[in-house]
């Protein structure tokens, strides 16, 4: 069990990190950030980029947002979806933590907890591996295809110069996915170094 539900806590604790100012500010920060082919300035852009952020966040910050005049009635209703998503999405990862934690912490022996970290964090990569690789093949095709299994299909498409495209371009959605899948990976070669060690300091038996 531990093994199958280390995978998404990984995974939605990377989508969780992404989800933050933070991230929203570095990939601003970037050179080749697209800039606006309606000439609005990058520091507009941005503070309207942390406004959805917020929005999708908390009650409060869909107020803001939904009062703010950026946004038309198709923008606010996709991103009241994008809401309802991590208010599941965002609590489920917190709980699935919690349960890890228990059942990992709950084995026989160190050296199992070494294994199953082994293990996870294999399937983990391995996971990660092949979202990055169709990335890099076909963001479109990937992207297309998680909005329209999660979403309405015709609810969230927009016209070029709807305002949630220009401040969330393609490019920051492709940047948000490697840096997901990277630190995904990262987390993932931890718990796999952690569990080499364990099973290394507690014996060379064959694993059962």
């Amino acid at each position: 069990m531990a093994i199958l539900i280390a995978p998404a806590v990984l995974i939605l604790l990377s989508v969780r990190l992404a989800f933050t100012e933070f991230f929203v500010r570095w990939e601003y920060a970037k050179k080749d950030f697209p800039e606006d082919k309606w000439g609005l300035r990058k520091e507009v852009r941005l503070k309207i980029a942390i406004l959805g952020l917020k929005a999708v966040l908390s009650d409060e910050g869909m107020k803001e947002f939904k009062a703010s005049g950026f946004f038309g009635e198709r923008e606010i209703r996709h991103m009241e979806d994008v809401k309802r998503l991590l208010s599941v999405l965002f609590p489920t990862l917190y709980v699935l933590g919690i349960l890890w934690l228990f059942i990992t912490l709950s084995l026989g022996s160190k050296r199992q907890i070494g294994q199953v970290l082994i293990i996870s964090g294999t399937l983990t990569e391995t996971l990660v591996l092949i979202v990055l690789l169709i990335s890099l093949i076909n963001y479109d095709w990937l992207f297309t295809t998680f909005h329209n299994y999660v979403f309405d299909p015709y609810s969230w498409r927009f016209r070029d110069d709807d305002m949630l495209l220009r401040v969330y371009p393609m490019k920051f959605w492709f940047d948000a996915t490697i840096f997901v899948g990277i630190l995904t990976f990262i987390l993932s070669s931890l718990l796999q170094g952690i569990g080499f060690l364990l099973v290394k300091v507690n014996g060379s038996r064959r694993w059962a």
